[in-house]
């Protein structure tokens, strides 16, 4: 009776142990699991606030980018144009005609205009003839500085709407073109990316200064970031430099109950695009997932020491629990696949986001092609049949020509840089460009020089753009003049040396231009066009070129009917 008194209590003991074990490494599993759900909350609610950054920054990259290439723009031709004798009339029509060309679509800017001392020649208001911009930052600062300026925010003096300005001093001259950016288009682009983020509690944008061009509450614009009027300036202070000077990062205050970090993204011009993320909304969606893990640990707690205890009583009851640990397991699984939906709809809108931003570099490009085809003087269709003749002709090739098969995935980078084969016509005088008689020798070298420009222009252009582009952009607008037989422009390219892009350019661009209406020319009939071309009358180019062309000239035709 004793022995078996004594074996019973070895018995117990032997499971209280066991249970004490798995309690404890239940409740160590726990901790962790609860420290690695607020890891990954925290982690995830901090990427999202840096995925807005990004955004942000890439569509005032953007912005910017379209703004200052406008302001090298008009200086370049404001140059050109010094040496005609009505200049006043042609700089208003340069900056009147150059600002509706970029606001067609959006309109992100509110003037474009030429100051000097006394008087101010303006695309929104006209002369003018009592206004001096001397003592305006954009004004004075363009004046002191070699390159482009971008002020801090300032109220204009006439409309009254706050603007920023990219100015730079024309040449050699006192005088400075400007272009004003609309700030509440900053301002709606960086409310835009926080209205469906519960975690971010305001977002703000400095520039290189740290003075404030936007923040999302529309208060202190153009304070110091650190300005003591500003309610938690003292608690940013001492990350101040970090801010201005880093790329990118985070900065988490947990000091004295302050429940809020930050996540920022520098721009291409030295701004910075700030977000404030609310840690107690972090908190609270991981208290949400804390009482799923509760949940599932008391779960776990129970089938484990009803398994330890009822083990040793009744083996059937094991058969129930094995059933209720088959419905947790399914449980987990169905919500496996719930975070699997969501990360797929994550992926789907970052994709969405990424073509929006193709969309745009697109629009880019072809508002600077549609810049120089309107100082062509030509229908102001050509740059839209160039890219239909282009993907007509290449598709062809690559179908007839196996050699050519290495640009099958390529073709829509070619056909949107062939939108720029002529944009180094943006540096050739417009006595030149706009002769309607036949050009004197030293007047058509100096045309020829459109694709020395064009080369150079298409590579800082597309330099921030796809390597492939930028390539293709440079080969069209530098070697579309090459003849198969050397006796092209500008360096006289043999055979297939002259890239297979610059070939088909070439090509559909001599077709055009003689279907074309042109102030030296009247058009020439389609079939009168074909005969010329395989004739060699405009220059040779290679049999397979050529055999391409008149496999697809009906396409050709169709296309110069009906933009014509």
């Amino acid at each position: 009776m004793r022995n078996l008194v004594v074996k019973k209590i070895k018995n117990n003991m032997v499971i209280i142990m066991i249970i004490s074990l798995i309690n404890m490494l239940l409740v160590f599993l726990f901790y962790q699991g609860d420290l690695i759900i607020k890891r990954e909350v925290y982690g995830k609610n901090i990427e999202h606030g840096m995925t807005k950054c990004a955004e942000v920054a890439n569509g005032l990259d953007n912005i910017i980018y379209l703004g200052e290439n406008i302001v090298n723009f008009i200086d370049r031709d404001y140059q050109y144009l010094s040496d005609t004798n009505n200049l006043d009339s042609m700089k208003e029509m340069l900056i009147n005609q150059t600002f509706e060309l970029i606001n067609q679509n959006e309109k992100y800017f509110e003037n474009l205009y030429i100051g000097y001392d006394q008087y101010v020649f303006s695309a929104e208001n006209g002369v003018y003839e009592n206004f001096s911009p001397v003592g305006r930052p954009w004004f004075e600062s363009a004046l002191e500085r070699d390159g482009l300026v971008i002020t801090s925010p300032y109220e204009d003096f006439y409309t009254g709407e706050t603007v920023i300005t990219i100015s730079k001093r024309i040449g050699n001259t006192d005088g400075v073109v400007g272009l004003d950016i609309l700030q509440t288009k900053i301002l709606e682009m960086l409310k835009r990316e926080t209205e469906s983020a519960d975690s971010i509690k305001l977002g703000f944008i400095i520039n290189r200064d740290g003075i404030i061009i936007a923040r999302t509450d529309g208060e202190h614009t153009g304070k110091s970031v650190v300005d003591s009027s500003l309610a938690n300036a003292d608690k940013l202070e001492p990350y101040y430099e970090q801010l201005l000077k880093d790329d990118s990062g985070t900065i988490m205050f947990d000091q004295e109950g302050y429940a809020y970090g930050l996540v920022h993204q520098k721009t291409a011009s030295d701004w910075q695009v700030v977000y404030v993320v609310d840690k107690e909304v972090m908190s609270s969606e991981t208290m949400l997932l804390r009482r799923q893990f509760e949940i599932y640990f008391v779960i776990s707690f129970l089938l484990l020491n009803s398994v330890v205890i009822v083990y040793n009583y009744k083996r059937h009851k094991a058969i129930k629990l094995k059933e209720r640990a088959e419905n947790a397991e399914k449980n987990l699984l169905e919500h496996k696949k719930q975070l699997e939906n969501l990360v797929n709809e994550r992926t789907e809108k970052i994709l969405l986001q990424s073509k929006k931003l193709e969309e745009l570099n697109t629009a880019v490009i072809d508002n600077l092609a549609d810049v120089v085809e309107f100082r062509d003087l030509e229908s102001g269709q050509h740059i839209k049949r160039m890219k239909n003749y282009v993907e007509i002709v290449i598709k062809k090739a690559i179908e007839l020509y196996p050699e050519y098969a290495s640009y099958q995935d390529k073709i829509g980078k070619i056909c949107e840089a062939s939108a720029l084969h002529d944009i180094g016509k943006i540096g050739i005088s417009d006595l030149i460009l706009l002769k309607p008689g036949k050009l004197t020798i030293e007047e058509f070298e100096e045309i020829k020089k459109h694709t020395i420009i064009g080369g150079e222009l298409a590579a800082k252009i597309l330099e921030k753009y796809d390597a492939d582009l930028k390539e293709f952009g440079y080969q069209i607008c530098r070697y579309h003049h090459e003849r198969y037989d050397g006796k092209g422009y500008p360096d006289g390219l043999k055979n297939e040396d002259i890239p297979f892009c610059a070939q088909v350019v070439g090509i559909v661009d001599v077709y055009d231009a003689l279907i074309e209406k042109r102030v030296y020319k009247k058009p020439f009939s389609h079939e009168k066009a074909i005969e010329m071309i395989v004739n060699g009358e405009c220059g040779k180019f290679s049999e397979k070129i050529i055999n391409t062309l008149l496999l697809v000239e009906d396409e050709l035709k169709a296309i110069g009917h009906e933009n014509n």
